[in-house]
């Protein structure tokens, strides 16, 4: 019966592990995929179908050449399984020689060897260490790679088996996503089961063997580590030689040159030439000097730089292999804390280049100077008597020319060697800081990407009052004390002066207080109040913050003097500490019922006695997050057991919300917000809650750098606020004092001109407003660009980190055609960039035309409505940049666009017709500028004047001051009269009748003269009378006037008009008017003229008569 169940298991077993490839063929040949791919192109297919397949087919091609390297793999592994037995016990016996065998100090090995030899020796050194480097972090990479492989492996083959199961039933079917499977599909699917069934087959392989892999990985690395510290001891023992060996050269060239120097001191010239040759081997002394230097840090620079390259190399197995567990963060801490401090020489060692560069060329004149020993012994000799002249002077020279000439070339020698080095130095440290750059940003990246703790569970609550306990015990609170007094104490030098400051603040505190006084009493006063006044009032303000900002600074420098242990992170935190005290205070004092911000500001005082309240204690529970924030972040691999610091910064994330809420959502703020300001306010109101949870599921971290560099945005954003309320108080000052100013120069002008009798004559001149409003918006753009460089400053160490999203790809979109078509990724990052531009965009649209109408064009003579169409069009112009940039970074490119733009365009020509039409009318109006900002048009039966063109339709505000909407349309088909298209001179006309008889040359004479003296009517062209017709009862003149200006129109004619009025009867002509004679007949034939008196009599009885109501019918 048991062997019947064992059978029976066996065979269910098989049958379970067979069905995987139940349904599965034979992979197809990779000959065969290659054949139909290279002629898929004689296939004739549609573009979109040869694309899919030539895709299909490239990934068949793939998958069967990754399967071949998984055998590969799988074989090269089971070798190194065979031989990892024998290779583990040489590296432990090697390992055991090594550490029993006794070290023979390099002086001793060498000591006659020749410094040829010995560089040689180095040189080989320093190969072989390279060597052992690189082979050291394959040993690194096996042995964490077998540490995280178990999970590793058995979640790849689930998922590899759950990928088998799709792609069988796929094959069983026939169909894949509603798809039929075609055979190039088909081959794919059988490709990748095979490829499945490959790399299952190395990950249960390597399973099998992973203690053997990483105890082979831990022996490796062991004696690798040992041969490292062994060959670097040795590589400087061998430096330290040769450097001894170069030294004791020189020195002996300088001891012989003293002995012949001295030897030399009876002759002058012998003794000039002696000398020549002695600073010579004192520069040879030097220069072998700082080339034993330089040698050294170059072999510090180049350990540096290979152990930097080994992390890098080393990193990015373990960010492949961990992929962002809790160990990844603690090794990437340690990293981090590992990376040196580089102490750079790049200045120098150019200027020292350049020197040596120099001083070769000179040695070379020298070597040309003496390269004919004879001549230049004669040329010596020629200037000294003959006498003197001796065989054995010449032969002395001889020879001290033959040690100048050996000098040289040593010399030269030895230069080429230290320019060589120095060369080498400044590219190995160009290189090493390129490097730690690199690395540091990554180390960055991951860091701020990936958990620093477990999250706040209910595991991690039962766990944190044992992390509390140990976190207490752990701190140094008398260490720090005690360290603090020292510091305080040993160096008076430096605390005692700012110490009296502080207490010379203190003590006058009275007296700020009273000038702060008086500077608020001259506020408003014409001849008192300045500009300087509020920059005044604000540095006393931040001169009272100054003792306890000077206090907490001191402490901090104090523990950063002595940074062992936690001083270095408490003395941050006091620093980070000022910094917030200095703020806050400050604005705690501006915010006062009678400081700067209602006396100089006028801001609203319910308004600020509010942002007091709420800003103090912000400030509190900015001053406590500081603290915690600049301690946790200097320390990230105790991140994990911060207790202290996760309560506090949670309790403080909790506080900020809580009064961010109220601060951007109370009543005295919630009139007149609009909804962008509303947005802005909820998002900042978001952020703490944001951290919160950062923290909550163990990204503390990344809260805290965030937390660190938002409070440095905060401080900017309130440095801001009180910059542009100070300059914008400054330009109202400067306003009250140019119209004070004006106001003085027109009185007394218009003392001066009344005491001559001379009238007085306004000169014309600026607008104050206008100018104010300009300057400002300078101002403000002045403003946001310093602001956004801070920005940059502030946050620009985090902007690398936000690479990462690059590599978070979220659709692929292909690029080109045929068989240059391929997949483009779009990642989270690109869609960021996009929404950047958008911003950019709509930012730009509505601020660069008004800043450029400012800049440029008013500065400008164009003509009336030009610089509203220039804005207009650039504003059009930026939209549609903004609009194809953005598509682009989407992936969407204008041979996509093309078809849809073609689209449309018909569904505008059909159902969007009349909108298109005002769309182009308005680009016409633009260009053409039939009508501008500030005409005077007349279309139809609607006058006015324009006052906005938009894209759809233009304003017109008629005489009444009501805005008409008129379609562009109208403007461009329609009769349109502009009144001051090209000459706002128009002409009027007025009709004057006179009664037969009267003087018509005193008539011309007259309305010529109301003309003339009117001062509307322009001189040129002439004013013109003329006698047009005789009427009924008038004899009918009409006068023709020009006025500048439509407005002049009305008044010109209601003065001339009043102007006749009053003259002609003066002058005894009758305006004539239309007369009505009536007369009466009776039923007899009689008749009778009514005169005056009689019509109205008829026409008050008439009335009369209307208004008696209608009396009641007889009776019967």
């Amino acid at each position: 019966m048991h062997l019947l169940r064992l059978s029976l298991t066996a065979v269910v077993l098989t049958l379970c592990l067979g069905a995987a490839q139940v349904f599965a063929e034979e992979p197809p040949k990779a000959e065969s995929v290659q054949q139909s791919l290279d002629g898929l192109a004689d296939r004739k297919l549609p573009e979109a179908e040869q694309l899919a397949l030539k895709q299909t087919l490239e990934q068949t091609l793939r998958m069967l050449q990754d399967r071949q390297s998984a055998d590969q793999r799988l074989s090269d592994l089971r070798k190194q399984l065979d031989e990892a037995p024998r290779l583990i016990n040489e590296a432990q016996r090697e390992l055991s020689r090594l550490k029993a065998s006794s070290e023979v100090p390099i002086t001793e090995r060498h000591a006659r060897t020749n410094l040829a030899q010995l560089e040689q020796l180095l040189t080989d050194r320093s190969t072989q260490l390279t060597e052992w480097n690189k082979a050291i972090i394959e040993a690194n990479s096996l042995v964490i790679t077998a540490q995280t492989r178990p999970e590793r492996a058995q979640a790849e083959i689930s998922q590899n088996q759950a990928r088998s199961q799709i792609i069988n039933d796929a094959l069983k079917t026939g169909r894949y996503d509603g798809k039929l499977l075609s055979p190039e599909r088909r081959d794919q699917f059988n490709a990748e089961l095979a490829l499945l069934a490959a790399q299952t087959q190395v990950r249960r392989q390597e399973l099998a063997g992973n203690s053997l892999l990483q105890d082979l990985g831990g022996a490796q690395r062991a004696l690798l580590e040992e041969r490292i510290n062994r060959a670097e001891q040795e590589r400087q023992a061998l430096q330290s030689l040769i450097n001894d060996r170069r030294r004791a050269e020189s020195e002996q060239t300088v001891a012989e040159q003293s002995l012949e120097a001295e030897r030399a001191s009876s002759d002058k010239l012998l003794a000039k030439e002696s000398t020549l040759n002695l600073k010579l081997s004192d520069y040879l002394l030097r220069a072998t000097d700082r080339l034993n230097s330089l040698t050294e840090q170059n072999l510090q620079t180049r350990q540096q730089l290979d152990n930097l390259a080994q992390a890098d190399q080393a990193l990015d197995e373990q960010i492949r292999v961990l992929q962002g567990s809790l160990l990844l963060s603690k090794i990437l801490y340690q990293q981090k804390q590992a990376l040196p401090k580089l102490k750079l020489e790049d200045g120098s060692l150019a200027d020292e280049i350049a020197d040596i560069r120099l001083y070769q060329f000179e040695l070379n004149k020298q070597r040309e100077e003496i390269s004919d020993p004879a001549r230049y012994v004669d040329n010596l000799l020629s200037g000294q008597p003959s006498e003197e002249v001796t065989p054995e002077l010449r032969s002395a020279l001889r020879e001290q020319l033959n040690t100048r000439r050996e000098l040289l070339d040593r010399l030269n020698r030895s230069l080429n060697a230290l320019l060589n080095e120095s060369i080498t130095l400044q590219l190995n440290q160009k290189e090493l800081q390129s490097t730690a750059s690199s690395l540091r940003a990554t180390i960055d990246e991951q860091m701020f990407w990936i958990p620093s703790n477990k999250p706040l569970d209910l595991e991690w609550l039962k766990s944190a009052p044992r992390y509390l306990k140990q976190q207490l015990a752990d701190m140094p609170w008398g260490m720090a004390i005690s360290e603090l007094g020292a510091g305080l104490i040993e160096r008076p030098l430096v605390f005692l002066p700012l110490i009296l400051l502080c207490a010379l603040i203190l003590w006058r505190r009275q007296y700020l207080f009273d000038k702060l006084s008086a500077l608020h009493g001259d506020i408003g006063h014409y001849k008192h109040d300045s500009q300087l006044h509020t920059p005044m009032a604000l540095g006393l303000n931040v001169i009272l913050a100054l003792p306890v900002t000077l206090f907490l600074a001191l402490c901090g420098y104090a523990l950063l003097h002595d940074a062992r242990g936690q001083n270095l992170y408490l003395g941050a935190a006091l620093y980070e500490m000022a910094e917030a005290w200095l703020v806050f205070y400050t604005l705690h004092r501006i915010l006062s019922p009678d400081g700067v911000a209602i006396m100089h500001f006028h801001w609203p005082p319910a308004n600020v006695a509010f942002f007091r309240q709420h800003l103090r204690r912000l400030g509190l529970v900015v001053m406590a997050l500081v603290a915690v924030v600049s301690i946790a972040e200097h320390q990230p691999a105790s991140l994990a057991n911060d207790v202290i610091g996760i309560a506090v910064v949670l309790s403080c994330y909790a506080l900020m919300a809580w009064l961010l809420f109220h601060l951007l959502f109370s009543a005295p703020l919630r009139e007149n917000t609009s909804a962008l300001r509303t947005s802005v306010g909820v998002l900042f109101n978001l952020l703490p809650l944001a951290l919160i949870g950062a923290v909550a599921f163990g990204y503390y971290y990344t809260a805290l750098k965030l937390t660190d560099r938002l409070i440095d945005t905060l401080y900017l954003l309130i440095i801001l606020l009180i910059v542009e309320a100070t300059l914008v108080r400054g330009l109202s000052v400067a306003a009250r004092r140019l119209a004070y100013q004006r106001a003085l120069a027109k009185r007394q002008a218009q003392v001066k001109d009344g005491a001559e009798g001379e009238a007085v004559i306004e000169e014309p001149t600026l607008d104050i407003e206008q100018v104010n409003q300009q300057s400002l918006r300078l101002i403000r753009l002045a403003l946001l660009g310093g602001f956004l460089l801070c920005l940059y400053w502030v946050w620009a160490d985090l902007i690398g980190v936000f690479t990462y999203l690059d590599t978070i790809n979220l659709y692929e979109y292909s690029s080109g055609t045929g068989d240059n078509a391929t997949l483009v990724p779009i990642s989270l990052m690109d869609v960021i960039g996009a929404l950047i531009i958008v911003a950019i965009t709509v930012a730009l649209a509505r601020n660069l035309p008004g800043l450029l109408e400012v800049l440029v064009l008013s500065r400008m003579r164009l003509a009336q409505g030009s610089a509203y169409a220039t804005t207009t069009l650039l504003s059009y112009a930026l939209v549609a940049i903004g609009i194809v940039t953005t598509l682009s970074t989407l992936g969407v490119s204008w041979d996509k666009l093309q078809w849809l733009v073609a689209a449309l365009s018909v569904g505008l020509g059909f159902g969007l017709q009349e909108i298109f039409a005002n769309f182009i009318s308005g680009l016409i109006i633009l260009f053409e500028r039939p009508v501008r900002i500030g005409d005077v048009v007349t279309i139809g039966n609607l006058s006015g004047t324009v006052s906005k063109i938009r894209i759809r339709a233009t304003t017109i505000t008629d005489f009444d001051h009501k805005e008409i909407i008129v379609p562009n349309k109208t403007f461009i088909t329609g009769q349109l009269i502009n009144w001051s298209l090209s000459d706002t001179v128009t002409r009027v006309t007025l009709k004057v009748g006179v009664g037969y008889g009267s003087d018509l040359d005193l008539v011309r004479k007259l309305l010529l003269q109301a003309a003339q003296e009117n001062p509307r009517v322009l001189k040129e062209p002439s004013p013109l009378v003329y006698f047009l017709n005789f009427g009924e009862s008038t004899l009918d003149h009409e006068l023709r006037i020009h006025v500048r200006d439509l407005g002049d129109r009305n008044p010109a004619t209601d003065e001339i008009n009043r102007f006749i009025d009053r003259e002609f009867p003066k002058n005894g002509i009758n305006i004539a008017f239309r007369q009505v004679e009536v007369y009466v007949k009776n039923l007899e034939h009689g008749e009778q003229k009514l005169d005056q008196k009689d019509l109205t009599k008829a026409a008050a009885a008439g009335a009369a008569s209307l208004q008696q109501p209608p009396k009641p019918p007889a009776a019967p």
